[in-house]
């Protein structure tokens, strides 16, 4: 028996690990999923950032100043027409 005969168990020699033959699908599997771990943390960010992009930009803002514009100038429209209406409120004088 020769001394590398022991480790051979009537096969060849192949070195472990090296010749090993990856499927293609299985890298492309396995770089998704890598990229997915990496993206995973920032995705609600973004996507919290994308739904509500009109805060941060200032288009909420204005719709709010705007409504509230609207309503003052419809508040006043109501209580002038209201006081041609019914004329003016009375008002209670509680001095004596």
């Amino acid at each position: 028996m020769s001394e590398n005969s022991q480790f051979m168990f009537n096969r060849p020699y192949k070195p472990f690990g090296l010749n090993v033959h990856v499927p293609e699908r299985t890298l492309q599997q396995a770089g998704e999923t890598l990229t997915n771990i990496v993206k995973a943390p920032a995705d609600p960010l973004f996507t919290f950032l994308e739904e509500n992009e009109g805060v941060f930009n200032g288009d909420v803002a204005f719709e709010i100043n705007k409504t509230v514009a609207q309503n003052f100038t419809i508040g006043s429209m109501m209580r002038m027409e209201d006081e041609k209406v019914n004329g003016k409120q009375a008002k209670l004088d509680i001095h004596f």
